[in-house]
């Protein structure tokens, strides 16, 4: 929070703030403390001594060549010296060798200091650097969750809930990306660069300003190409983001996409976002190609090329084997400022992302953090009273300032008085609750509790007084116990007993095989609507409140569930201020004063029975019509003629004996424009049947059972230790993975035959071509033993053949990078449509079963297809260069010199063993880190899609100490693979210059056996190390090809598996012209996920042609199921459904869900427009405005739409959360 980030600017300042280069590492380190300041500066020390280390060692092997070249060459050039010289005695020719053998001694000791230096270091700042990096991200995702516990309702409902919980995670892994990785290493290079650009000016300015020309000239083609290759990328990105949202939205509304049939509209839809990603990633795949080619081959290696040439030209000026250092630092100087790009684009990406949260960070909540009120000690409290006054209030919704909601309202309720509002849907009484609740600020006027203003208490203290319960309950993925417990934490298990069975709940709940202990998943949909808002009613009945609001808290209960909680809610609000606001008689009738509101006005006021008895007023005629509704609905419409229906008039006695039922009631307040209430908080949850991914752990059984026992926000809950769940991924992870998944996949795409086989060749060729550098500076430096009548000859060869070579090379590359980039780009693509398109296929009891969850589903389509994106362009980008230059390399230096190879080859089983031993204890760890990352990704997702039922009840304080819990796991585990990754990356650095000491010492005894020439020796040396380098990482790549492999058989085992009950996109079946007559013969019916279930048995009904029917009964008895049937989400398990004597299996399931529609009680709308929610369903050619406004002015709601700014084109937010309940039914409607 606020107190964490110290004194904080507000959040205007914050926006305005110039972002600067210094700026944006203020931002970056924002969170350090003096221990990370300490850590990272004992970082930069090491990393800048890895960066002086490496260019002496190449000198010192360049002088090693020096000495060996002068030998070749004074025997090249005085070859009667050399003989004479062999008739001399041993021991003046071992004096001799002891003076060159002293001092290659000395060079071989100096590397092999080195390489233990460069160990250590590197050591060190890998782990300094992740160490700093983990504690403070760590600290940042804190104080973001923190600050989002705080921030005010109106802030985070003007945000996409998606952006916000993003901002945490993919802000937070590039932060600790360019913490740990992207600064430290963009800092080494510039060290290094310096460094090695000064030794190699110190030795020769000329040569050396040659080969560095390349890096402007590289600066110069990537700036002009950037530009455009930075918005290509902010509109891949955009369409990304498309993508994946409909996916996501789809999955999680799939019920209303089968229910309307609109699978092919939604196929054609991410199919035409499909096509317009892949053809801007193509064409920037084109460009890039050819420019990373110009850069990293044509102008390095020819420049390096020229360089060399003109240093053996100033042969008389020009030491070789200060020749020969310089031309592998200049390499080494060039291939690694190549890689700056990518360090400095993460790097910007971090400061960039971290500049983003702390301007969150700086934003001061003017309720949640209210700066007029005193210190907490000094701060007002309530008075313990119940009575509420409204004076003068006047209200408009932040996002919506120019529309006011509430317009001078003023009202009291006396403590313990039972309040009815009732009024038009928008017209203010949800507001009502949310302004009682400190969500909002009013405009003007104040709200009193208890006689002591609001505004002079804190929100939390107001909350504590009260309890709410939606009419969309909100119920996390947990136990029904912990449910319940959610509304006060320190209550026992006797008192959620007892709040069970004051709300009626406790008999559904004991017939359960786990009882208290059962999972209500994700949304609570493995309860049904009533057991749901029962469950809510405990959960608020349980928090002894001095004030209880019931936003049509008995909405989803059927009749006698209704008066059974109505009369324990009577009882339970016995001398509790309760304000109800309802749409059905039966919650109402009871009512001390009903409050009418219209238009943000109060336009009556008083006890029913004097409402009721003034004819002329608003609450009589909607009363009136009300009733007229029910007893329509409830009569054969052929017996009732206009005359007996204008003669009906009702007294409140009447009204109270009336029993009706409740779907009429709910029907026919619909049509009295009542509406429906605007919901205070969405019903997201851990999506998880697994224990270790609960909100608030199930207690053991022995615990639950005991009435004393006491949950508080310090007691660990005991988790239940018997039968486990296992996650799907862990369990995929442990089971052994073959490639024929992946084959079968890329046999499956014929489309992209042309560029795969394409690539492989011409990526063989490219590998073949990187071993190329390696002889050029072998074969330019024996030039030197070559007479000065030939130089110029054979110079002027050699630089022909490598620049002829060096252009066919840079053909080469960028022919392969582009076929392999296509080939990538084509897979993803054509897996992402096909396993949409696979999966859209199956009925409602698919995406029932857990492995089938939205979350799981949409993880499938986007990021497993992304890994094996990256494992078909980026791996086999490296993996075929690494296997063919690995063994060429071996190959070559083995034939050139065996004996050498194998004491040089050294690093490849050194690399295979180092990496073998990371993958292998670094894969279990690797696992709990994805699975402590996944549950910290979901607790957030449910802390932010959340927030009002949260402040609601005070649970802030909970969560941020379960989210405190979740993340300590994560970061134990990350700590212990920085070791790991700190020890592969000291030997990875030190290997080199190992290398260097061994070949030194066997290339000196190896040279005066005569065994091998220096040049040769050079070859060897180079070909091993490029060599190694490449083996490093082929085996760095196994990890990934195992996930690779894992994920192709997870999305080949969905794409194969075929619908069991129907095939959604099937054209196969009926299409008759129907009349519309239903017929149910011996129905029986159990769902799927749950077999052991009967919900219907034996049920045979019929309703004619045009006839109008009412399906009553208690919750969970199977009313809805039926129209399930009817439109074939489901199928019987035995008996027909049959329609004008068709039984449903035999119509076309498209064509059904076309002529038998349904409104559902919690309408689902999508993040389109208004106009594509109302056609959602049709095709486009259907889909026409004159058919659409029909449809919007029957379900009278086309003059709200068009008195919008933006009228049918209005977004409707995520979940239609930009509208009303009412709005919403309507627009379903």
């Amino acid at each position: 929070d606020s107190s964490e980030m110290g004194e904080l600017s507000d959040g205007n300042s914050a926006k305005k703030r110039p972002i600067g280069f210094f700026g944006g590492y203020r931002s970056l380190y924002a969170f350090s403390d003096a221990i990370d300041k300490q850590i990272m500066l004992g970082g930069l020390v090491n990393c800048l001594v890895l960066a002086i280390i490496p260019p002496f060692v190449w000198f010192f092997m360049g002088r090693f060549v020096s000495n060996i070249l002068n030998e070749e060459f004074n025997r090249a050039q005085n070859p009667q010296v050399i003989a004479a010289n062999s008739t001399l005695n041993t021991t003046a020719s071992n004096a001799v060798y002891f003076d060159d053998s002293d001092e290659t001694s000395r060079l071989i000791l100096a590397c092999i200091v080195m390489s233990v230096v460069m160990f250590f270091c590197g050591f060190a700042q890998r782990l300094a650097w992740e160490l700093t990096a983990i504690r403070q991200v760590f600290r940042i995702k804190t104080a973001y969750i923190s600050k989002m516990l705080h921030m005010d309702v109106s802030w985070l409902e003007s945000r996409h809930s998606g952006h916000v919980a993003s901002m945490l995670h993919e802000h937070a892994d590039n932060i600790h990306a360019g913490i740990s990785e992207h600064v430290p290493q963009t800092f080494f290079i510039f060290s290094y660069l310096a460094v090695n650009l000064s030794v190699c000016l110190f030795h020769q300015w000329d040569v050396a300003l040659i080969m560095c020309s390349a890096v402007p000239l590289m600066i110069l083609v990537r700036s002009v190409y950037s530009k455009w290759f930075v918005s290509t990328v902010d509109q891949s990105s955009l369409l990304e983001k498309k993508i994946v949202n409909l996916v996501s939205e789809t999955y999680s509304c799939i019920r209303t996409v089968i229910s309307f049939g609109a699978q092919k509209q939604t196929i054609n839809k991410f199919e035409r976002l499909s096509v317009e990603h892949s053809n801007l990633t193509e064409a920037r795949l084109r460009s890039s190609s050819v420019i990373d080619s110009i850069c990293m081959i044509l102008i390095t290696e020819l420049m390096f090329t020229v360089a060399l040439a003109y240093g053996v030209w100033r042969l008389e000026r020009v030491d070789a084997g200060v020749l020969c250092g310089l031309a592998i630092n200049l390499l080494y100087m060039c291939t690694t400022a190549i890689s700056i790009g990518f360090h400095l684009a993460g790097q910007n990406t971090a400061k960039k992302n971290a500049i983003e949260i702390e301007e969150v960070l700086d934003e001061s909540p003017s309720i949640e953090n209210d700066p007029t009120l005193p210190p907490p000690e000094k701060r007002e409290r309530p008075s313990g009273k119940g009575s509420i006054t409204f004076s003068d209030v006047s209200f408009s919704y932040p996002s919506r300032p120019d529309v006011e909601v509430l317009k001078r309202i003023s009202f009291s309720i006396a403590e313990g008085e039972h309040v009815a509002v009732v009024g038009a849907s928008g017209s203010g009484k949800s507001t009502l609750t949310a302004l009682l609740l400190r969500f909002y600020d009013l405009n003007e006027g104040t709200i009193e509790l208890g006689d002591v203003d609001i505004a002079r208490l804190s929100p939390d203290d107001v909350r504590a007084e009260c309890a709410l319960v939606s009419q969309e309950p909100v119920l996390f993925d947990g136990s029904i116990a912990d449910n319940i417990r959610y509304g006060r934490l320190d209550a026992t298990q006797m008192d959620v007993n007892d709040a069970a069975r004051r709300v009626g709940a406790w008999n559904f709940i004991s017939a359960l095989p786990e009882g208290m202990q059962t999972r209500v998943g994700d949304r609570g949909l493995q309860l049904s609507g009533g057991q749901k808002q029962r469950v809510a009613i405990a959960r608020a009945v349980i928090r002894r409140p001095k004030v209880i609001i019931f936003d049509e808290a008995t909405s989803a209960l059927d009749k006698k569930h209704e008066e059974e909680v109505q009369h324990a809610l009577d009882a339970a609000a016995e001398g509790i201020t309760s304000i109800t606001i309802a749409h059905r008689l039966s919650t109402i009738k009871t009512a001390d004063r009903i409050i009418v509101l219209d238009g943000g006005e109060i336009v009556e006021e008083g006890a029913p029975d004097e409402l009721l008895a003034n004819e002329n007023g608003r609450f009589h005629r909607m009363y009136h019509d009300q009733v007229l509704d029910m007893l329509a609905a409830a009569v054969p419409r052929s017996t009732m003629s206009p005359s007996a229906l204008s003669a009906l008039s009702f007294s409140v006695s009447d009204l109270k004996n009336v029993k009706l039922d409740p779907d009429q009631q709910r029907r026919a307040w619909a049509r009295s424009s009542l509406g429906v209430s605007k919901r205070l908080g969405r019903s997201y949850s851990v999506k998880s049947m697994d224990q270790k991914k609960m909100v608030m752990p199930v207690m053991s059984r022995k615990r639950s059972l005991r009435a004393d026992y006491q949950y508080t926000a310090t007691n660990t809950i005991d988790v239940e230790t018997g039968k486990s769940d296992v996650d799907e991924n862990e369990e995929r992870a442990t089971k052994p993975t073959t490639m024929r998944s992946l084959l079968t996949l890329i046999r499956r795409y014929r489309a992209g035959y042309s560029s795969l086989f394409g690539a492989i060749p011409v990526t063989i060729m490219r590998s073949l071509f990187i071993l190329l550098i390696c002889f050029e500076v072998a074969d330019m430096l024996e030039i030197f033993v070559v007479n000065d009548e030939e130089l110029g000859d054979r110079l002027f060869r050699v630089v022909i053949a490598y620049i002829s070579l060096i252009i066919v090379k840079t053909i080469f590359e960028s022919i392969g990078r582009l076929l392999v980039s296509r080939y990538g780009n084509g897979f993803s693509a054509y897996l992402r449509l096909e396993l949409f398109r696979s999966s859209l296929r199956h009925g409602a009891s698919f995406f029932d079963e857990e492995g089938h969850s939205p979350g799981r589903l949409t993880h499938k389509v986007i990021n497993e297809t992304a890994s094996l994106n990256k494992i078909l362009t980026s791996k086999m980008d490296v993996l075929i260069p690494a296997v063919v230059c690995s063994m060429a390399a071996i190959a070559v230096s083995a034939w050139i010199n065996w004996k050498l190879t194998i004491i040089c080859g050294f690093q490849f089983p050194a690399y295979i063993i180092v990496r073998f031993v990371q993958i292998r204890q670094g894969a279990k760890r690797t696992r709990q880190m994805l699975e402590e990352e996944k549950r910290a990704a979901n607790l957030s997702t449910v802390v932010l899609t959340n927030m009002s039922t949260i402040k609601a009840y005070g649970l802030q304080s909970h969560f941020m100490m379960v989210f405190e819990a979740t993340l300590r796991p994560l970061a134990r585990a990350m700590k212990w693979q920085s070791l790991i990754n700190a020890f592969v990356f000291a030997c990875h650095n030190s290997f080199t210059y190992m290398l260097i000491s061994l070949a030194l010492l066997a290339g000196l005894h190896m040279s005066r056996a005569g065994e091998i020439n220096i040049f040769d020796f050079i070859r060897v040396v180079l070909l091993t190390q490029f060599g190694s380098n490449y083996c490093s990482l082929l085996v760095s790549s196994v990890a990934d090809i195992s996930k690779a492999k894992a994920a192709a058989e997870s999305i080949l085992e969905t794409m194969r598996e075929r619908p069991r009950e129907m095939d959604n996109l099937s054209e196969e079946g009926l299409r008759p012209k129907l009349q519309g007559s239903i017929k149910l013969s011996c129905v029986e019916f159990r769902y799927p996920s749950r077999p052991i279930v009967p919900v219907l048995q034996k049920l045979s009904f019929s309703i004619k042609a045009g006839g109008s029917a009412a399906i009553v009964g208690p919750s969970g008895s199977g009313k809805s199921s039926i129209f399930a049937l009817l439109q074939r989400m489901y199928t019987a398990t035995s008996g027909d459904v049959m329609l004008d004597n068709i039984n449903v299996r035999s119509i076309n399931p498209q064509y059904l869900r076309r002529v038998v529609v349904s409104v559902g009680q919690e309408p689902t709308l999508f993040s389109f427009t208004i106009r594509e929610n109302i056609a959602f369903g049709l095709v486009e050619s259907e889909a026409m405005k004159e058919r659409i406004e029909k449809a919007a002015k029957v379900a009278n709601i086309h003059d709200f739409i068009v008195s919008l700014p933006q009228g049918y084109d209005t977004e409707v937010g995520e979940f239609g959360a930009q509208l009303s309940g009412g709005q919403k039914q309507r627009i379903a409607i």
